[in-house]
């Protein structure tokens, strides 16, 4: 599509700003300049301008790189339309992310080198924050010039009959999930948060656990179906994120799972009902006895829905 290659030329920007304005003002700056403020008072972090300023750089290089990559990958021929929306869906996401991180670095190079221009000898970096919050609002500018994700009607997948099993037969069902997506967005989000922290903003220190923990937790996901029913366990951190006993269940089915319609990615918790989204597409969902409804995606949903429908029929 026209605009996304529009948008991966958009994200872009912000690097052409880090590399222009190292051109302007690196015969003017210090070897070393102020890159750590404890509040609005003075600096108390110094770090060599050139590294500071490649560093930035080179996130730009990435997101850019990224950016494009994505929308090449969007632009190859793909028949099923489900399967297109749902990956022009993934393209706008690594597009989006791309503009944060470029303008994030962009604005964050910029506001340190400018406080450091203005006053060498008691650099402030006040409102010049406002340009690191500037540059990761670029994303939002980006979610603009891709436009609005494209929809289809997906039609509704047929009922999952019980798996027929017999008095005395046990079945299982095993499978591993993980999403390379969701989990270079956190470990993103973990670097950011991290540059953030020991430049800017110290206080980021107590909430750069949480992206790290979140990656852990639904990076990689095993999930199980048998006679106790659904269990989801973190594959990094062996840690059970769901149980959802065989007693509980009233039916199992499996339907195409659209990400905005139940909270967006990763685990999500809405009135009503809850759900472990790692990409768009198929999905198991569990109807239970209480009302809610339990969803988790994965290429086929229907073999589990079939085994828990048979389990429940031999419980009753």
């Amino acid at each position: 599509m026209r605009r996304l290659w529009i948008a991966a030329a958009a994200v872009w920007l912000p690097t052409g700003v880090t590399a222009g304005s190292w051109v302007l003002w690196s015969d003017r700056l210090p070897s070393r300049i102020a890159t750590h403020w404890s509040g609005s008072g003075p600096a108390d972090g110094f770090s060599p301008a050139t590294g500071f300023w490649l560093g930035a750089l080179i996130a730009g290089l990435v997101a850019g790189i990224a950016a494009v990559v994505a929308a090449a990958i969007d632009d190859r021929r793909i028949e099923d339309p489900a399967a297109r929306v749902r990956r022009t869906a993934t393209t706008r996401a690594t597009l989006i992310l791309g503009g944060s991180v470029a303008g994030a670095a962009a604005g964050m190079w910029v506001a340190t080198a400018h406080a450091t221009l203005t006053d060498p000898a008691d650099p402030r970096l006040g409102w010049r924050f406002g340009l690191f919050l500037l540059g990761l609002a670029w994303g939002g500018v980006i979610r603009l010039i891709a436009g609005p994700p494209p929809r289809i009607d997906v039609p509704a997948a047929p009922p999952v009959d019980a798996l027929d099993l017999g008095p005395t037969e046990r079945a299982a069902f095993s499978t591993t999930l993980r999403s390379p997506l969701l989990l270079g967005v956190l470990l993103a989000a973990t670097a950011v948060m991290l540059a953030l922290a020991a430049t800017v903003q110290p206080v980021l220190w107590l909430a750069c656990p949480v992206p790290l923990i979140a990656a852990l937790v639904s990076g990689q996901v095993r999930v199980t179906a048998d006679r106790r029913g659904l269990r989801l366990v973190a594959g990094f951190a062996g840690i059970t994120v769901k149980h959802i006993p065989l007693e509980r269940i009233v039916r199992a089915e499996a339907a195409d799972i659209n990400p905005a319609a139940w909270g967006g990615w990763g685990y999500r918790v809405t009135p009503g009902r809850s759900a472990l989204v790692l990409r768009g597409g198929p999905g198991l969902v569990l109807d239970l006895r209480d009302g809610r409804r339990f969803a988790v995606t994965m290429p086929d949903p229907r073999t589990p829905a079939a085994l828990l429908n048979g389990l429940r029929s031999h419980t009753g």
